[in-house]
């Protein structure tokens, strides 16, 4: 699953109305149900139906997760509320939870954080990224990679070693 983190003041979260309006007013052809509670609502949203939608989850936030990084805390700041829009791949589902996200964060004047990119964006250059336009990250978190370097431990050792003495012992035998 993929997923976009809006990070906002709770008090500060719009009704479905609202955010619906906000997203025509943006020009996204996203059709949020205005019905629902984005306070306490918590699962699958159509964007008018099931065949285009994503997930949505809204929780308390306290301290940053490791995932986050130091920039992205700092980004963050004081924000006590984080609105979760999960999707599965398909293109609509993608176009509908990138256009939430984008005016959640406009209206909220929250953080957006995409985790593919691990880009924390601001809401001044959230609608950009929705776009595909041009637009100025507020920190990026940097994946540490999962590969270690090689070390040099007794057991890869002694593998040299009997490598070693297996090519010597090869050219010993065939002089």
């Amino acid at each position: 699953m993929i997923s976009y983190n809006v990070f906002l003041e709770r008090d500060r979260l719009p009704a479905a109305a609202d955010w619906a309006r906000s997203l025509r007013e943006a020009g996204f052809d996203v059709q949020l149900p205005e019905d629902f509670e984005p306070g306490s609502h918590s699962g699958y949203l159509p964007c008018p139906d099931d065949r285009t939608g994503f997930e949505y989850y809204l929780e308390s936030f306290t301290a940053p997760t490791i995932e986050i990084g130091a920039a992205g805390a700092k980004a963050i700041g004081a924000r006590n509320s984080v609105a979760n829009l999960r999707f599965s791949g398909r293109p609509s589902d993608r176009a509908a939870a990138v256009a939430a996200a984008a005016t959640l964060t406009v209206m909220t004047d929250g953080v957006l954080f995409d985790t593919e990119t691990g880009h924390f964006i601001g809401a001044d250059e959230a609608l950009p990224w929705a776009r595909n336009e041009r637009y100025q990250p507020l920190a990026v978190y940097r994946r540490r990679s999962a590969r270690r370097k090689a070390r040099l431990t007794p057991p890869i050792i002694l593998r040299l070693l009997i490598i070693l003495v297996l090519v010597i012992m090869i050219y010993w035998l065939r002089r």
